[in-house]
C-alpha cells in the first residue's frame, strides 16, 4: 500500500496536465454542475476521483465514481473518458488538415515566425495557449498558435530555434508555398484571471504569454506579474515589443543561470505576492516542481494554477 500514493500522484499530474479536455467531458457527462468550463482532478483513489470544476458561478467540486473499483485507476480513467465521450456523442478529433506557408521571418536569431493559411473554420474559437501538431518527417511536433485570424484564415506560429533539433531544422528550412500537415488543435485550459495573476515561462512560453497579454480581461482585473527566463533579452523583446501591456502589468526578464528553469523557479517562488491565478510553461521537470510549489504556497486549486511542461531536457 505505501507504494500506491506516489503512483496516484503521478497519474493525477499527468491527467491534469495532458488531458484537461477529457476531464471536462467527464464533468459534463457525469456531474450535474451548471455550464462546466474546465475541470481538474483534486483527489484520486481506486474508487473514483474528485473533480474541481470551473463553472460560470466559480469553482465547484464533484465526486465521480469509477465503473469498476477492482480495476487499476488508469484503466478506470480511460473507461470513464470513453463512457463520457459516448454519452456526449463526442469522439476525439483525429482529422488532419493541410496548411500553406505564406511567409516566414526571423523575429530574433532564435525566434522564427511562420505565417500559414488555414481553413478559416478551423480557427474559430481559438484562444491563447491552443496548439497544433505538425507532421515533420516521421514524427510530430506541437507548437502554440501565436495569433489566429479566422476571417482571413491566417495563423502565426512562433518557433523557438534551439540547436539542431528536429523542429528547429524544419522551421529554418520551410519556405513560402510549402504545405504542412497539422492535426486537430489541442485546446488550452486557462485559469480565470480575475485577481492578482502570474504568467511565467521560458522562450517556448512567449507565444502564449504574448497572446494572453493581448487578450487580457478588461475591467477591474489588474495586469499580471510576468516572469520570462531567457538566455538573452532579444527573444523576449522580439516577441513582446508590439504587445500592449494591460495597466498594472509588471514584466521581469530573468537571466538564465545554470540549467534552464532553475532561475525562473527561484524567481517565482520568491515573489512577495499572493496570487489568484498562474499560467506558465517551461521544461517538464521544473514545471512539475513549480506547479506543486505554487499551488501549496498560494493555496491555489488545480484549475487556477496551470504550469505545463512544454519540453523535456
Amino acid at each position: 500500500m505505501p507504494q500506491i500514493a506516489p503512483d496516484l500522484d503521478h497519474i493525477t499530474d499527468h491527467v491534469n496536465e495532458d488531458h484537461a479536455p477529457e476531464l471536462l467531458q467527464v464533468a459534463r457527462a457525469f456531474t450535474d454542475l451548471p455550464t462546466p468550463r474546465a475541470a481538474q482532478v483534486l483527489t484520486l483513489d481506486h474508487t473514483g476521483l474528485t473533480l474541481e470544476v470551473l463553472t460560470g458561478s466559480g469553482p465547484r467540486t464533484a465526486r465521480v465514481t469509477f465503473p469498476d473499483p477492482t480495476r487499476p485507476p488508469h484503466v478506470n480513467l480511460r473507461a470513464l473518458v470513453a463512457d463520457a465521450q459516448t454519452l456526449l456523442n463526442e469522439r476525439p478529433d483525429t482529422r488532419t488538415a493541410t496548411w500553406t506557408l505564406q511567409a516566414a521571418r526571423d523575429l530574433s536569431p532564435s525566434l522564427r515566425r511562420l505565417t500559414f493559411h488555414a481553413d478559416p473554420h478551423a480557427l474559430r474559437g481559438w484562444q491563447p495557449g491552443d496548439a497544433v501538431r505538425f507532421t515533420i518527417a516521421d514524427t510530430t511536433r506541437a507548437y502554440t498558435i501565436r495569433r489566429a485570424h479566422a476571417p482571413t484564415g491566417l495563423v502565426d506560429v512562433d518557433v523557438y530555434l534551439h540547436g539542431d533539433t528536429t523542429g528547429s531544422i524544419w522551421a529554418r528550412a520551410l519556405l513560402p508555398g510549402a504545405t504542412v500537415t497539422v492535426g486537430a488543435p489541442r485546446r488550452e485550459t486557462l485559469p480565470e484571471f480575475n485577481g492578482p495573476s502570474l504568467l511565467l515561462g521560458d522562450e517556448t512560453a512567449l507565444p502564449t504569454i504574448a497572446a494572453l497579454l493581448e487578450h487580457w480581461p478588461e475591467g477591474d482585473c489588474p495586469g499580471p506579474r510576468v516572469l520570462v527566463e531567457t538566455a538573452g533579452p532579444q527573444d523576449a523583446h522580439a516577441a513582446l515589443h508590439d504587445v500592449p501591456l494591460p495597466p498594472g502589468t509588471h514584466l521581469s526578464l530573468v537571466p538564465r543561470s545554470g540549467p534552464s528553469g532553475e532561475a525562473l523557479t527561484r524567481a517565482a517562488l520568491s515573489l512577495d505576492l499572493h496570487l489568484h491565478a498562474v499560467w506558465g510553461a517551461l521544461d517538464a521537470p521544473h514545471a512539475l516542481e513549480l506547479r506543486r510549489a505554487l499551488r501549496g504556497q498560494h493555496a491555489l486549486s488545480p484549475t487556477q494554477c496551470r504550469v505545463s511542461g512544454y519540453w523535456t531536457p
